[in-house]
């Protein structure tokens, strides 16, 4: 029983947790908090967001001690000024990725280029079309592995032979990557801050791994393809009132035979909405449907945005965690160039 329990909390996780949720069949990273990875969830969403160059960090930690599994994500988008005009939009983004579970260190590193162009409809509507091209490192490690043959009659060495064999213990592969993306905002009055309308709303399709790239760690002819995983999602915040919006966030992903639905609720308060001067927060709760309850709270300060959520496991598969969920955290920082006359209609989006 001790080797059986071993084999699924190294190497093995990941096929026993697929069974609950796409990302460790297909290794694909995920969030909770989808709507603060933006160019993760879709690279249609590079460059959609006000202001010039923005900066997101997530990090994700969950089913600690029992299954210790981690994830972490860096990346940075602008807008190119230089091809900027009335109607359309050219963006480019830097992701860095990185996860790791259990004794076997099973981990997965990329590294993604993405660009975007905007074809701007109107004031109101906005369209985005968004490639991704990426490189992954997938490696684990059997240094901290126990295996059946070690165990003898009566005792456990760790010098004997696993009698395992495996070819590679990291592999390289490369993907590429394409989403669309709608954008509605509501008319802005640059000229009078407190006319400004914050009503927004993205709706988006994400189809990723197109190539659906070989990532066996074995050198024969049993391939093990990565499926295509397709992402559906709509992002929107509603003006309520003065000090108060709707935000209302919606996902669907698809990978193989795996499913994931993803719905959340949330109400921000500007505390201060001044033309120097912002402080919001936003009290959220989302559901993975059959899965999680994620209550989740976000610190707007300025150019900063700070969110921290937690999923609290609502299905069967607490047995395995021991009722220990994940903890995440994001931040964002977006900087502003100074609206001269020259750039006053170059980034119309916010």
């Amino acid at each position: 029983m001790k080797t059986l329990y071993s084999f699924y909390k190294g190497f093995g996780v990941f096929l026993l947790l697929s069974i609950f949720n796409i990302q460790m069949n297909a290794q694909d990273i995920h969030f909770s908090q989808f709507g603060n990875a933006p160019i993760n969830l879709n690279p249609a969403l590079t460059g959609i967001f006000g202001g010039d160059v923005r900066f997101v960090g997530n990090y994700r930690s969950q089913w600690d001690p029992s299954v210790s599994y981690l994830t972490f994500s860096g990346a940075a988008d602008m807008k190119f000024d230089k091809f900027c005009s009335n109607h359309d939009q050219w963006a480019g983004g830097l992701i860095f990725n990185y996860d790791q579970a259990g004794d076997s260190k099973l981990s997965l590193t990329q590294l993604a280029l993405n660009t975007s162009y905007t074809q701007r409809i109107n004031d109101n509507n906005f369209m985005t079309l968004g490639i991704q091209l990426s490189g992954y490192q997938r490696a684990f490690s059997t240094e901290d592995l126990e295996w059946g043959s070690q165990f003898g009659v009566r005792s456990f060495d760790p010098n004997q032979a696993s009698g395992e064999n495996f070819t590679d213990e990291s592999v390289f592969y490369g993907d590429f990557s394409a989403g669309l993306n709608w954008h509605f905002q509501k008319p802005n009055s640059q000229s009078n801050w407190d006319n400004q309308k914050r009503t927004k709303l993205d709706l988006g399709v994400g189809l990723f791994h197109i190539n659906q790239p070989d990532k066996s760690f074995y050198n024969n002819d049993m391939s093990d393809n990565l499926p295509m995983r397709l992402a559906l999602y709509g992002l929107g915040t509603f003006k309520i009132s003065k000090p108060l919006d709707l935000v209302l966030v919606g996902m669907y992903q698809s990978q193989g035979p795996h499913e994931e639905i993803v719905v959340g609720i949330g109400g921000k308060i500007h505390l201060v909405n001044e033309l120097t001067s912002q402080v919001n927060i936003l009290f959220g709760v989302n559901f993975r449907l059959g899965d999680a309850f994620i209550p989740n709270v976000e610190v707007g300060y300025n150019s900063w945005k700070f969110g921290l959520s937690y999923d609290w496991n609502t299905s069967g598969f607490n047995e395995v965690t021991n009722g220990r969920g994940g903890i995440e955290l994001s931040a964002a920082y977006i900087f502003v160039k100074p609206q001269l006359g020259t750039y006053k209609n170059c980034n119309p989006i916010y």
